[in-house]
């Protein structure tokens, strides 16, 4: 035999479960997508410097320093980082507009007690109960954009930003311009 209250408490504990292994799966869903993010733009800037080993080999064949050059691809790459976090922020307030905008209405029916206690006397003997009033709860589904999840958004992006331009900088501190200007386009 169950009772309402050991059948409640169960349901509970199992939305509180659910609830639990919803949020750690949606950490590290994050952390894998931001490490594929950081992956793709590592990769795509060391592409980008692949395709201009030319040009980088003549600026050191002209006096540039390898410093120099490095600070160009990192400059570029947080730029880049940076105007990826500006459109992700843009691209995350209108994914909360439309999310608010279709989300379905939802509510929740509340029993409480009244406060009252009736006893009623019959042939079987006395029964007690506690009458219950319900009222319907409005429960609001809408995305949500705090300044600091806006602030770590941007962060990542500039962290990115550096982290791709690192190993565009790290391949082109071991380029000798003789081996540059060697290479075909």
């Amino acid at each position: 035999v169950t009772t309402a209250s050991s059948l409640a408490s169960e349901v509970t504990g199992s939305l509180s479960s659910t609830a639990r292994l919803a949020n750690d799966l949606g950490r590290w869903l994050s952390i894998l997508v931001l490490i594929a993010a950081f992956a793709v733009a590592s990769l795509l800037t060391m592409a980008a410097v692949a395709r201009r080993v030319r040009e980088f080999g003549t600026l050191k064949a002209l006096g540039w320093r390898s410093r120099r050059i490095i600070a160009q691809v990192m400059g570029e790459s947080v730029v880049m980082g940076l105007i990826g976090g500006a459109a992700g922020v843009g691209l995350g307030f209108a994914g909360a507009a439309i999310i608010t905008a279709i989300a379905p209405k939802l509510s929740a029916t509340i029993a409480s007690s009244t406060g009252q206690h009736i006893v009623s006397v019959g042939s079987g003997g006395g029964r007690s109960f506690a009458p219950t009033a319900t009222h319907t709860v409005a429960v609001p589904m809408s995305a949500s954009v705090t300044g600091a999840a806006i602030a770590v958004a941007v962060l990542l992006a500039v962290a990115g930003g550096l982290l791709a331009g690192s190993f565009g900088s790290w391949r082109i501190a071991r380029l000798r311009p003789a081996d540059a200007l060697a290479r075909v386009a």
